[in-house]
């Protein structure tokens, strides 16, 4: 008589998967999940555990120690599951990320100048510190989206930009139209009699060059 060994029945639940959380930080859950920041900022390695907080994007390991090198004033790097963060901090790299970062930082970058996960040494530092500290490919006006959003405006460059652009046209417009009402409007405006108010206020006592009334009355 052969024996099989009895299986336990599954209860469906019984092992549910759990979802991975940062237990230091949970508030960047939602943030590290986007997809932009599923890959570092600078290599494109995947799943960055380390960002500049200042400047709001999130890299690798290996980015990271590179953007220590440049400095606290230019980039304060922290780690997403280490250091305990501040809420302004939470805020920027929020608001920020990899997307609106490196749009500002290598907007004229060419796919042959980009970093390559893998890199290191002098290369890597030399090309952190061309995209960081000397901004060669950042747009030669215009303010970094950290600055941006210190002044409490959209970080994203591309929108602050559309902004401007729309409330210069927009200001322009009504300052036009409102110049042109004052300029054109004004000599059209006459009393009963048919005089211009226009001019009877410039001192000209309603007399037009070669009208015969208003030089009737000046004498």
């Amino acid at each position: 008589l052969q024996l099989f060994p009895l299986e336990a029945p599954k209860r469906a639940g019984c092992c549910p998967v759990m979802k991975k959380t940062n237990s230091v930080n949970p508030e960047l859950d939602s943030v590290l999940t986007r997809p932009e920041n599923r890959v570092c900022a600078d290599c494109g390695a995947k799943a960055p555990r380390w960002a500049s907080v200042n400047l709001g994007v999130l890299v690798c390991i290996d980015c990271s120690g590179a953007h220590r090198n440049l400095g606290t004033h230019i980039s304060v790097v922290k780690s997403v599951t280490l250091d305990r963060w501040q809420p302004k901090w939470i805020n920027t790299v929020s608001k920020i990320g990899n997307d609106i970062g490196n749009d500002y930082y290598e907007r004229r970058c060419s796919n042959g100048e980009k970093l390559k996960e893998g890199t290191g040494g002098e290369k890597l530092q030399n090309h952190i510190r061309r995209k960081y500290e000397r901004k060669e490919w950042a747009p030669r006006n215009g303010l970094a989206p950290h600055e941006l959003l210190a002044q409490g405006r959209n970080p994203d460059s591309r929108a602050a930009a559309s902004d401007d652009d729309r409330d210069d046209r927009g200001g322009g417009r009504r300052g036009g139209r409102q110049d042109r009402s004052d300029s054109e409007d004004q000599p059209r405006r006459r009393d009963r009699g048919g005089n211009d108010r226009g001019n009877d206020r410039g001192g000209g006592g309603g007399g037009r060059r070669g009208d015969p009334r208003g030089g009737a009355r000046r004498r």
